[in-house]
Parts: C-alpha cells; structure tokens; sequence
C-alpha cells in the first residue's frame, strides 16, 4: 500500500507543472470576488481547488490510454493502476463528488455543476471518444479555454455566485497563453513520422507560426491593459514587464523559425509554459495585494 501510494505521487511530478497550470486561473477568479467586496470563502476554494486538480488528471489519464505519446506534454504514467482506465475513472469520480458537494452543500450556485461539466467536455474528453478534440486539431482551442478563461470564471462563480467583466481581463490573456502553449506542444517537430492530428500538425509551420504570432500579441496587449489598468498601481506591477519580455522574447524565437529544429522547439514549449505560469502567479500575488 506504501509503495503504491509513494508510486502515485511519484507518477504526479512530471504533470505538475500543468497542475499547476490549471489550479492558478481558479485561484485568479476567487480572489476577484474578494477584492471586489464580495465572499472570499477558503473551504470553496481549497474544493475547488481539488476539483480542477482532478479533472487535469483525468485529462492526462485519458491522454495515456486513447492517444498515448500524443503532443509533447509530459505523461502521466499510470503505473501503479491494474486497469489503465481506474485513474481517469477515479479522477472524475472525485471531481463529480466535489462538484456535487459544492452545489449542494456550500450552495455555490445552480452553475456550478455546468462549469464542471465543461471541464470534463474540454478535458477528459480531448482525448477521450466520443469527443476527442485533439484528433479534430480543437484540442488547442479547448485547452486555451480550460486553463484561461473558464477556470477564472469558475473561481469568481464559486465564491459569490457572480460574474464581473474584469474576468475578461485576467481570464483572457491566461486563455491566449494556454492556446499558445498547446499549439506548440501540439508542433511534431522536424522529420516526426505522419499521423498527428493536432492543429499545428494540419497546418503548414509558418501558418501554425503566424497563429502563434497573433495569439502572442493579444496576450501581450492584456499585460499591457493589466499593467495600465487603475487597480494594478501596487508593487507586483512590475513583475508584468519581465512576462511582457518573456513573451517577446517567445515572440523573436519563433521569428527565427525556433519550430524547424527540435531543441529550439523544446525551447520554445518550457519557455511558453513558463509564462503561462508566471502570469498566474503574479496575477494572483497582485490581487492579494488588493484584499
């Protein structure tokens, strides 16, 4: 039972990184609903929490049993499982059981349910069949909308049962961001064998470029907004213009065709989460501020 378990956090380490990906957006919108006057309840956040930790694993065990090796995003290997399928399973039993407990114990609203819904449609099921995203190239789509907009609206909706339009603001740069980082996760990479169906895998490289280009652009004009925006006059503004540079910096290297050789490609893809996961950071630091 020890080995088992220390086998299974073990297994957790190489999908942290997107855990944690996911986990800081909802953290984004529960703070919004405290500095803007309304709830801020800590047992909401920490279910919630763990809900959208669940509903990320089981995005990554379904990746590992209907579309192993797909993309580039690290695996969750489902080693300690007899049954490959047990972890998906567990992780939306979990995720159901906290979504039910929220709904109907904390009263977080009739929505809620819904918007967990939507996790498990964008996330088990990018991979999962009826659905799976990933092979119709929606995954990066979806994927933007999962780690971005939708779990800052949730995160809001949780605590205060309300929607504010400065969502928008924090939620959808996070959104360009996380399209950005799937379509480059999503590249297969100079002399990879055919057979992908990511969206960047459809398209050629420098139409996959260009996307990249526009959707870093509008990410870059929501940290300026952030930066110019009146509640933003704290100490942590400043840590916008180091992810402003990260993200022209991601910018020059696919100028430079960072995704015709492999290295610069990996390069490309860490860097890209890096900024995702900067801005949740500092998006959640700067609204701390503000409590």
């Amino acid at each position: 039972m020890g080995a088992t378990a220390a086998t299974f956090l073990t297994s957790l380490i190489p999908p942290l990184p997107f855990l944690l990906a996911g986990v800081l957006p909802l953290w984004v919108g529960a703070l919004l609903s405290g500095v803007s006057g309304l709830p801020l309840r800590p047992g909401v956040l920490g279910a919630g929490t763990l809900a959208v930790l669940a509903l990320i694993l089981a995005a990554f065990a379904g990746r590992e049993v209907f579309c192993p090796g797909a993309g580039r995003c690290p695996a969750w290997k489902l080693t300690f499982a007899t049954r490959p399928k047990t972890p998906a399973y567990a992780a939306l039993a979990v995720a159901a059981v906290l979504g039910f407990a929220l709904q109907f114990g904390w009263r977080t609203g009739d929505f809620t349910i819904p918007l967990g819904g939507l996790g498990i449609l964008g996330g088990y099921f990018s991979f999962a069949p009826p659905l799976q995203w990933h092979r119709r190239g929606l995954g990066e789509v979806i994927g933007g909308f999962c780690f971005g907009l939708l779990p800052v609206v949730t995160g809001l909706y949780l605590q205060c049962g309300q929607l504010l339009s400065e969502v928008l603001l924090y939620g959808l740069p996070l959104s360009f961001t996380g399209f950005n980082l799937f379509l480059i996760y999503g590249f297969p990479g100079p002399g990879a064998a055919p057979g992908s169906r990511t969206l960047a895998a459809r398209l050629e490289p420098a139409t996959g470029a260009l996307i990249f280009t526009v959707c870093n652009i509008f990410t870059i004009i929501g940290l300026v907004l952030i930066l110019l925006f009146p509640a933003a006059s704290l100490p942590w503004r400043y840590a916008l213009w180091p992810l402003t540079i990260l993200a022209i910096i991601n910018q020059e290297l696919v100028k430079r065709k960072a995704y015709r050789d492999e290295g610069r490609l990996r390069l490309l893809g860490r860097l890209t989460l890096t900024l995702h996961l900067g801005m949740g950071l500092v998006f959640v630091l700067m609204l701390w501020q503000r409590l």
